[in-house]
């Protein structure tokens, strides 16, 4: 025993966490790896060490391209690829300058805090902050500024970079032509870095129309404001625009050089002030509010009037840093990143004072985020909600902006924007919603039809059903066939799921469930009566099986066990268009989730009103045409109107 434990411990040898750790992925997307042959375990217990070396193997095989089965979203975060995000661009801006710059940077492998100092210093000199200067210039420090802050800082730089790696054949980025941005600096960091760093630490550049919006809502000339994760100073730059006094600025990032970027951006935009920026390259989430922090007394990094920023989503926080987060806030369990920065800003605002966040739609409604959607209601009136879609390029997620008040109006109004239609809904009825949705995307109509199906008597499946995932075979290449062979039975994926029944399947497997990455208990498939639907859908797509058919992990699975409830009556309905309308308008989901399907109400009608739904849904299996007399009839058991009725249908078109 011993001798295994000094193995374990050596140098060569880490454990699961650290694993997971270094290859940027889930400890539980290690353990199906190793259940997937992809990793091999230093030991045959489930303690899960590895040699060190195996993982650098399949993290270069990862960097490399050379795993495919690993090159998804895991992959990601390590890719090297940069993207101009050119969308942003000020009229006037050519891109083909800044792809110059970019190559030049890539060709010559300069190192970019190098590269974003002689480009800073180009653009102190196109603002006549410094006269113009050469290599030699600057290797020599033989230089003059006409503001003494922005020389100590341009040293200090300069101190941490080694000058003799500095190049005479880097005297093009001291001269080149850079766009005339607000922030051009921080525009040319976005460009110049890599997508996989961006991804890890949850860094794109915001468009400037969303962040000039926030700042006109609610700054003044004297309010105190605070980014609280402000990268290179795009927020802190926008508030410049109305703050008259930089003092009043603050900000913190754990980015080195995006730091120094702010830095100059705010000496530069106040150029004509003596003073040295309250923007300073710490952890806010572990240091702010220590005494050290701007080198002032504490009680001057807090109260704030306004608190702004698009703060980091999904960051892979280390073991170390899990255990202080746990600690420091005990009542965020998510372990999300935006959901720390929205509880600590909370904390530093004055009673009155507002934030204003861009962030991923899954806050309103996945249940993950209950955490964090419990702290706001208690602590904040939620002034506005705006859903802007898409806005940062390759990031394919639904954005929102959300503007809270440090207050505790109970029954306060909230502003939704979306699209074209501007609506309100009330905070108290959020904080009745189960999991405490904000459901952002019902309007006043919505919301009456909604609170009408509601209102029937009814039961939900909610600890009355069985649930089972479909089969992740780890390799459908091997297991799976697109022709019928001896041994093999059908299995359907999602897009063989349609309403009420199960289409030809286009997979054939044999079933050999010891050898899948995961498969569910057998009975499950095997069950008498089961509903399949699709799980990743914008729709509920729900098919009834009496013939004990597999699933591929697209068709997840749901066993009703409600007394005297038959399955039937529960597929109609969850297929019906006022069940897509409550879908859609509550979850706004494209993926189908259990949470979501246990939530959906079950009317309690009579048996005769059963017994009807179910002779329709039988016919309808035979003949898809008549599930829109189905559709009809369960409408007219909620008595809806005929402007209701046409109002779901013209929305479910």
């Amino acid at each position: 025993m011993q001798e295994l434990t000094a193995s374990i411990n050596a140098k060569n040898v880490i454990d699961l966490e650290k694993a997971a750790s270094f290859l940027g992925i889930s400890t539980a997307t290690v353990r199906n790896w190793v259940k997937c042959g992809h990793l091999q375990t230093h030991t045959n217990d489930r303690r899960y060490f590895f040699h060190l070396s195996d993982i650098e193997n399949v993290k270069n095989n990862i960097t490399n391209g050379d795993l495919n089965k690993l090159n998804g979203r895991a992959n990601k975060s390590k890719a090297e690829r940069t993207f101009i995000p050119d969308e942003y661009l000020q009229d006037g801006v050519k891109v083909d300058d800044i792809t110059k710059i970019i190559n030049f940077v890539s060709e010559n492998n300069i190192n970019i805090s190098i590269a974003l100092l002689l480009l800073s210093l180009n653009l102190l000199q196109k603002e006549k902050l410094i006269l113009n200067i050469t290599i030699q210039d600057l290797i020599k420090q033989n230089f003059t500024f006409t503001n003494n802050q922005i020389g100590e800082e341009i040293t200090a730089w300069l101190s941490e970079v080694k000058t003799n790696n500095i190049k005479s054949d880097y005297s093009f980025l001291l001269n080149c032509v850079i766009p005339k941005q607000r922030d051009t600096l921080g525009f040319l960091y976005q460009s110049l870095l890599a997508e996989g760093t961006k991804s890890q630490g949850g860094s794109y550049y915001t468009p400037e129309i969303i962040v000039n919006e926030i700042i006109k809502d609610y700054t003044k000339k004297d309010s105190k404001v605070f980014d609280p994760c402000c990268g290179t100073g795009q927020f802190l730059l926008a508030f410049s625009e109305v703050v008259k006094n930089p003092k009043n600025i603050y900000g913190v990032d754990i980015d080195e050089i995006a730091v120094k970027i702010a830095r100059l951006n705010i000496l530069i935009k106040y150029k004509d002030q003596i003073f040295s920026p309250n923007i300073v390259c710490k952890n806010t989430l572990f240091e702010i509010g220590n005494y050290d922090l701007f080198s002032l007394n504490d009680e001057n990094i807090r109260d704030f009037d306004v608190i702004a920023t698009n703060p980091p989503w999904g960051v892979h926080f280390s073991k170390s840093d899990i255990d202080r987060l746990k600690t420091s806030f005990p009542k965020i369990t998510s372990l999300e990143s935006f959901s720390y920065f929205l509880k600590k800003s909370i904390d530093l605002l004055r009673n009155g004072g507002v934030i204003s966040f861009i962030l991923p739609e899954s806050i309103l409604n996945v249940k993950t985020h209950k955490d964090i959607r419990e702290i706001i209601l208690k602590n904040t009136h939620i002034k506005k909600v705006s859903y802007l879609n898409r806005v940062f390029k390759n990031v394919f997620t639904p954005v929102i902006r959300l503007d809270l008040e440090k207050s505790e109006k109970e029954n306060g109004q909230i502003e939704i924007y979306k699209e074209n239609e501007t609506y309100t809904a009330k905070q108290s009825k959020w904080k009745n919603n189960q999991d405490f949705i904000f459901d952002i995307h019902a309007n006043g109509v919505d919301t009456a039809i909604i609170d009408k199906i509601y209102n029937v008597h009814h039961t939900t499946l909610a600890g009355q059903a069985d649930w089972a995932l479909g089969i992740v075979t780890g390799n459908n290449k091997a297991y799976i066939a697109s022709d019928k062979q001896k041994d093999f039975e059908e299995i359907y994926k999602g897009k063989d799921v349609e309403k009420l029944a199960l289409s030809n399947p286009s997979n054939y497997i044999k079933f050999t469930p010891e050898k899948f990455q995961q498969v569910a208990p057998i009975d499950k498939y095997r069950a008498k009566e089961k509903l399949i639907y699709r799980f990743i859908s914008k729709y509920l797509v729900f098919a009834y099986d009496n013939k004990q058919k597999l699933t591929l992990n697209s068709a997840n699975i749901v066993i009703p066990k409600i007394p005297n409830y038959p399955i039937k009556v529960i597929a109609a309905l969850l297929n019906s268009s006022p069940y897509q309308f409550i879908f859609q308008k509550k979850f706004s989901s494209i993926k189908v989730l259990r949470n979501h399907i246990e939530q959906m109400p079950l009317p309690l009608w009579d048996k005769e009103i059963f017994n009807n739904i179910i002779k329709l849904v039988d016919e309808t299996i035979e003949n898809s045409e008549k599930f829109e007399i189905l559709d009809n009839y369960i409408m007219k058991q909620y008595s809806l109107s005929l402007e209701e009725i046409n109002y779901i249908k013209n929305f479910n078109k």
